[in-house]
């Protein structure tokens, strides 16, 4: 439960925002009066979710065109602002998570020059999402303490019956004459188990509805406000939330990477929206508000599509963006090789990229087998001239070669999991599978061989993986059980940069040959 004093836990903000700081009480005013007649008042919420650090223009393979980066979503942004103002209706501009893991601007910097984009695009609130832990506890305090915005969380504390940490705040409470708005962030429960352990050990990720129906169980809180939940949660836990917690009025949402092109409306009247990923996408909301109940009277919705050339690059963003292109250096755009064809990120089975991958692991380490988990590579290989910055996309976690032995019967169990996930199938090297899907879980896998032997249950092989799934990720706690488990120190990106290097140029994707569905 928390604490009876709602102060302790809310953040005051400016549309601007103020300077972080260790406290969490902060009071400034705000302009605009949202004045939609005696009854209602309007309000415009822009928002993003789920960047992974996309802030630079980039070529969409085989789209042929170019995403415009963060100097023309800021120039959009902007014009909304303007058009408001001009109206007299406030404008929030809200992350819902997962700001900068996946890129070198992103990642090299440990996300402070996304911290710094967003100071300057005027951000209001940011959910903490699961990737923000991805450098640790210490370096997402860190990036709080030079964020002109809060990060919100209302289920992260310190043990299972602690407070937050001094950094997050569960809730911002914004006063526009005439309206109020409480946003409240939430932040997924599985971040536990599939962010590295020792990077949230201090933590417990609590149930988010519980979490935000405690919160709307102090007396401090008003019932006629709008209430706003910035989630990282997924579009399902989002729906349930909705039904949950029927107070809701909005959800901001994030870490599905749904691109949700029309607000869901959920039972309780509750709008649910979310924005896709990597920056191709932002939100725009339009709100007419009943003064006297704080619900949504009516809404307006449209997505904004960032692509080069619809609106001019935001000045001041594109000079913050040469700057951090220049710190970073040209070393990223240096060619490691090329590609004869796109090569895709897994769907469903086996993908040229994750045989790649695995294949790059499996050969580093010098193991019978390698695996790699689906949903840890991030982006394409577009064809032609492959660069480190390439790579640095499809693979922006700083992750470790792991060692281990593992036994035939636990190469079994882990595939038969890795079947029921379907778009989340292992990637593999060194084995072949064939499987059927139709069969009832734990009884898919038909065959099995390593080395093109068939494989004995009770017989060891030596296997190298990541050192995400070492620790269990993706809840794949069989790896926890290998034997003689050693970490080579080995990034998992150099490894795929000299094996790229090494097999240039990279056929195109050809059929599956190690993971074989069968009539």
């Amino acid at each position: 439960m928390f604490p009876a004093a709602l102060k302790n836990l809310t953040v005051i903000i400016s549309r601007r925002g103020i300077p972080a700081a260790a406290a969490l009480i902060f009071a400034a005013g705000l302009a605009g009066t949202g004045c939609a007649g005696n009854r209602h008042s309007r309000i415009t919420i822009l928002h993003t979710n789920d960047l992974h650090g996309h802030v630079l223009p980039r070529s969409l393979a085989g789209e042929g065109e170019n995403t415009g980066g963060y100097a023309v979503f800021v120039s959009w942004v902007e014009s909304v602002r303007r058009e408001n103002r001009r109206r007299e209706i406030p404008t929030l501009l809200l992350d819902a998570g997962d700001i900068f893991m996946g890129t070198p601007e992103g990642n090299l910097t440990r996300g402070a020059a996304v911290i710094e984009l967003m100071n300057a695009a005027g951000y209001d609130a940011l959910a903490v999402g699961n990737h923000e832990f991805d450098f640790g506890y210490e370096n997402l305090e860190r990036l709080a303490g030079i964020a002109d915005f809060p990060f919100l969380s209302a289920n992260i504390r310190l043990g299972p019956a602690g407070p937050p940490p001094d950094f997050i705040t569960p809730l911002a409470k914004i006063e526009y004459p005439g309206l109020t708005v409480f946003l409240i962030g939430l932040t997924t429960e599985e971040t536990g188990r599939i962010s590295l352990p020792g990077h949230v050990s201090e933590l417990e990720f609590g149930d988010p509805a519980e979490a935000l129906r405690d919160l709307l169980s102090l007396p401090e809180f008003e019932a006629d406000n709008l209430l706003v939940a910035v989630t990282h949660l997924g579009r399902d836990r989002d729906r349930e939330l909705a039904g949950a917690v029927p107070e809701i009025d909005v959800i901001i949402g994030g870490h599905s990477h749904d691109l949700i092109r029309r607000p869901e409306l959920a039972e309780t009247g509750a709008l649910i929206c979310q924005a896709g990923a990597y920056g191709l996408h932002a939100g725009r909301l339009d709100l007419t508000v009943d003064k006297k109940t704080g619900r949504v009277v009516s809404h307006r919705y449209r997505l904004f599509e960032n692509r080069e050339g619809v609106y001019p690059p935001d000045p001041e963003i594109a000079g913050l963006l040469g700057e951090i292109t220049e710190n970073i250096g040209l070393e990223l755009d240096r060619e490691v090789g090329k590609a004869e064809g796109d090569l895709f990120p897994p769907d469903r089975g086996e993908s040229g990229l994750g045989n790649l991958l695995s294949d790059a692991i499996r050969e580093t380490a010098g193991t019978d087998i390698a695996f790699h988990n689906a949903y840890g590579i991030r982006s394409p290989i577009p064809a032609g001239r492959i660069t480190l910055r390439d790579l640095y996309l499809v693979m922006p976690f700083d992750n470790t070669i792991v060692t281990m032995e593992l036994t035939g019967g636990q190469i079994g169990e882990l595939l038969e999991q890795s079947l029921t996930l379907r778009k989340g199938m292992l990637q593999v090297s060194g084995l072949r599978a064939e499987y059927r899907l139709q069969p009832p879980e734990g009884e898919r896998l038909v065959a099995l061989e390593i080395g093109g032997a068939p494989v004995r249950d009770q017989a060891v092989y030596t296997a190298a993986v990541n050192s995400f799934l070492a620790a269990g990720g993706d809840y794949f706690d069989t790896f926890t059980a290998g034997s003689n488990a050693r970490d080579t120190g080995v990034a998992v990106r150099d490894a795929l940069a000299e094996t790229v290097q090494r097999r240039s140029p990279l056929p195109p994707e050809g059929a599956p040959e190690r993971l074989i569905e069968i009539p």
